[in-house]
């Protein structure tokens, strides 16, 4: 568990460094963003349940000047989202627990604990924990704001009104159309 914490720290970051320039770029807009330590601790930020799998939001878009957000997700045993495309969004996934299969466009891509995969905008994908544990990964989504997706769709399904249609309809809002096979 010490390797995956201090994996995690380094990820984050990783992730910090690299998307720091391009809130620079804005810093005269928004000073907050490339001036204001951001911390979030280990038992903090936004959780939300979508469809079985416990998100956490720990970087929001509004905290990067909507340059990208950073979520932690548990993912169960042989569960994962269908195909799907993004429209605006690049996802980054680093493994911290479990394996995975990724299928991005024709390929098919086994990943571990300690892996990153980076998944373009505009190609259909999808991914499956394939272990018996519940999986855990660290995405960054740039650029952010996809996080609103994962609220909306955890505060339907809490108030019992989740229906195919009104998940389309959320997916549609956000810029993501699901691919049937």
């Amino acid at each position: 568990m010490q390797i995956v914490l201090r994996n995690l720290k380094i990820l984050i970051l990783i992730t910090l460094s690299i998307f720091s320039y391009g809130c620079k770029e804005n810093s005269q807009k928004n000073n907050e963003t490339s001036k204001n330590l951001l911390h979030v601790k280990s038992d903090e930020g936004k959780k939300w349940n979508v469809l079985g799998v416990k998100i956490v939001g720990k970087i929001l878009s509004t905290q990067t000047n909507n340059k990208y957000s950073v979520i932690i997700s548990e993912t169960p045993p042989n569960q994962g989202p269908p195909l799907h495309v993004h429209k605006h969004e690049d996802e980054l996934f680093y493994i911290l627990k479990g394996n995975y299969v990724f299928h991005f466009g024709n390929k098919k891509i086994k990943a571990k604990q300690g892996d990153f995969i980076k998944l373009p905008r505009g190609i259909p994908h999808r991914f499956v924990n394939t272990d018996s544990i519940v999986g855990l990964t660290m995405n960054t989504i740039t650029p952010g704001g996809f996080e609103n997706f994962f609220s909306e769709i955890s505060k339907e399904s809490e108030a019992n009104r989740l229906t195919k249609h009104k998940i389309d309809s959320i997916a549609n809002k956000y810029g993501v159309s699901f691919v049937k096979k």
